[in-house]
């Protein structure tokens, strides 16, 4: 029932994204008041409060409780980005999409950090890649929910993403139940005397050498994902003229490839090395993305490109997901999954710069092919960051937070 209703609330947030994004800077020209480049500011501050609020959120989530904070965070982000539907004016608009992205920064990982309190070790690359799949399903219907909502009107879109995002903070209210029911052994150490030192505390995380192996090379694939997900029709253009549904499609094809085999793979990956699966999936990221280089082969090559791409996140995205939850200490789960979670907001903030950047240096085809040597290197990383210390790490010692047997 739990963790029923976490996927309802993951599927209701990926609605709310994908009801928006696809409007935001249309609304930004005719309803918001940013004209031009200025409209781009409205990323800009939501991916700022993301970054700087990532690791106080999920410090927070650890001490006051993993339930507590996902019912807090998604109440912000419905009033944040709902109340956008009331506003003509840049200032609030900035401010508005500050403090949503602020609350946004906790939700994500909160939520991991359920999962992985709600299910046993051997039962986790199952349950975060049931998590990927909804949140892709989101990502398919939310624009379709989101065209319907600008029929009436452009502010509608928030309206919509306010609705779905107040039925995700019921769902949480009625379906997940309290951190003491879900783990009462942890209950302790989420409000002792020393959470202020303990949680949160930036210094102490990147002493932990794994995790930071693991932010370095997560960082690395988010940024040369973002030269597609961002960047692509620009870069793909003088290899092959790329349409804007042609490049739509794409992504529907990750989204689709994600829905029907995100399953079988995880099963595939439950009893195997860890270290080996975090390479083999950011090996495949690389060439995946090395790929576009071959765009003047003609569609197919992309599509093809876009599925090694997507089978090498679905490798990498649970493993890297289940291997934080057995190696966070207990009680600091969410925390770690924060941590995690700031490689989608550096690649968001490098990303897009860069690849606009190599591409204006040198030929398109050279961006992507770079994307191997990057997507083996963050490979080495990630696999590194699995073997044990050759000394107990004392911040880590006590890994293996409880999971529910």
């Amino acid at each position: 029932m739990a963790f029923r209703g976490l996927l309802v609330v993951r599927l209701l947030g990926a609605l709310a994204d994908g009801v928006m994004l696809p409007f935001v800077i249309l609304w930004a020209h005719r309803v918001g008041g940013l004209s031009g480049a200025a409209a781009g500011a409205l990323f800009l501050v939501q991916a700022v409060g993301e970054f700087t609020g990532g690791l106080a959120g999920g410090a927070l989530a650890d001490r006051i409780g993993h339930r507590r904070m996902l019912l807090l965070s998604t109440t912000g982000m419905a009033l944040g980005y709902g109340s956008l539907f009331l506003v003509h004016h840049p200032v609030p608009a900035l401010g508005l999409f500050l403090a949503a992205g602020l609350f946004e920064s906790a939700f994500h990982p909160t939520i991991a950090a359920l999962v992985g309190d709600l299910h046993a070790d051997e039962d986790l690359p199952h349950a975060y890649g049931l998590t990927r799949v909804v949140a892709s399903v989101g990502g398919v219907i939310g624009p379709i929910l989101g065209a319907a909502a600008v029929t009436l009107s452009l502010s509608g879109v928030f309206a919509a993403a306010g609705v779905l995002l107040v039925g995700a903070a019921l769902t949480v209210l009625v379906a997940v139940p309290s951190d003491r029911v879900i783990g009462p052994e942890t209950t302790e150490t989420d409000t002792g005397e020393d959470a202020k030192e303990a949680y949160g505390a930036l210094a102490r995380i990147l002493r932990d050498r794994r995790l930071a192996l693991l932010v370095l090379g997560g960082s690395l694939l988010s940024i040369t994902f973002t030269w597609w997900q961002a960047d692509g029709l620009v870069l793909l253009h003088p290899l092959h003229p790329l349409g804007t549904t042609a490049y739509a499609v794409l992504f529907a094809v990750d989204a689709l490839a994600i829905v029907l085999f995100q399953i079988p793979v995880s099963r595939w990956t439950r009893r195997r090395d860890t270290g080996r699966l975090l390479f083999l999936g950011a090996a495949l990221q690389g060439v995946g993305l090395a790929g576009f280089a071959a765009a003047g082969l003609g569609y197919p090559a992309l599509v093809a490109a876009v599925l090694v791409t997507s089978f090498g996140m679905m490798i990498s995205g649970p493993t890297t997901s289940t291997f934080i939850t057995r190696h966070a200490p207990p009680g600091r789960s969410a925390t770690y999954q924060a941590a995690l979670s700031t490689t989608q907001d550096i690649g968001a903030a490098i990303g897009p710069t860069s690849g606009l950047a190599l591409g204006r240096v040198g030929a398109p085809a050279l961006v992507w092919i770079s994307a191997l040597p990057l997507g083996l290197l963050a490979g080495l990383a990630t696999a590194r960051a699995t073997r044990p210390p050759s000394r107990p790490d004392p911040h880590t010692a006590t890994a293996g937070s409880a999971h529910p047997s």
